[in-house]
């Protein structure tokens, strides 16, 4: 889409310049909705993960130059010659308008490189920076963010059993229970294999583990198909530690660890906190 846009402008220099007919995309009053970039924006850019911000200053940008393009067309048409201050608000606005492509293309991709192409749960490449960043938030606020381990039982079975196939069907569906049970700036990882990471802020201790309690007994109740018209089930242990009851966050996550590890030692299906907080199961 960037290099379409260079083209565009390429045409309009030409034009201006040239003394060529313009194309409808540079004189009809709605040219911004029908250029190439004026498709992609109306029918793919809502698809990817670009923030809504970004996206409606990429929408206004671009309009505002396909404006000042016509302005300037319709200038040489009249057979003036265009006014520098008008040739420089179209520059400077086209040099913005190819910063905003540029920077969501680069939070595009990194985007895609932090999170796990099965689960759609973000990777471990920015993990760290992640839950510094809520941590030094929580602590801010004199609020607690907790850090959620979890693990879905017997899941080497169900490969074994089932097959690998089945084992990213119930990876995908867990993924998609646990994003229906916490909020959007909760935050998720594949911590890895069939281990996740979860980590939610500012709510106490009787809410996070009322969270992991749903959550546990979603992914108790959900079953997955299997051959010969069988179904199966798979339970989940969770384990919770307070990250800002902890000196930094590895030992919070540790903490997080053996908790879920007593979970599974105490028979697997339950929650558990670690001994900073007080236990539910």
């Amino acid at each position: 889409m960037l290099n379409s846009h260079r083209n565009w402008v390429y045409r309009l220099n030409k034009t201006l310049i040239c003394g060529l007919d313009p194309t409808n995309e540079m004189i009809a009053t709605d040219a911004h909705v029908h250029c190439a970039f004026g498709h992609w924006l109306e029918n793919k850019a809502q698809h990817l993960d670009i923030d809504d911000q970004t996206l409606g200053n990429l929408v206004k940008r671009h309009k505002k130059v396909h404006d000042l393009a016509r302005e300037m067309v319709l200038t040489v048409q009249g057979g003036t010659t265009i006014n520098e201050a008008l040739y420089d608000d179209f520059l400077a606005s086209s040099e913005q308008f190819v910063g905003l492509i540029e920077s969501a293309y680069d939070a595009l991709v990194a985007s895609i490189n932090a999170t796990d192409p099965l689960t759609g749960a973000e990777n471990r490449s920015l993990m760290s920076v992640r839950l510094e960043e809520r941590r030094h938030l929580s602590t801010n606020k004199g609020s607690q963010a907790w850090i959620l381990m979890v693990d879905l039982d017997h899941f080497k079975s169900v490969n074994d059993e089932h097959g690998h196939e089945i084992g990213d069907q119930v990876l995908k569906g867990f993924s998609a229970l646990v994003r229906d049970h916490i909020r959007g700036d909760d935050l998720f990882f594949r911590y890895g294999g069939e281990e996740f990471l979860l980590c939610i802020s500012g709510v106490s201790a009787e809410t996070v583990a009322g969270v992991a309690e749903r959550l546990r007994k979603a992914s108790s109740d959900k079953t997955y198909e299997v051959r010969n018209n069988g179904y199966i089930s798979v339970t989940a242990s969770f384990g919770i530690a307070d990250m800002t009851a902890h000196r930094d966050i590895g030992d919070a996550i540790n903490a997080a660890d053996l908790a879920m590890y007593a979970a599974k030692k105490a028979g697997r299906n339950r929650v558990v906190f670690d001994s900073v907080g007080s236990a539910a199961t």
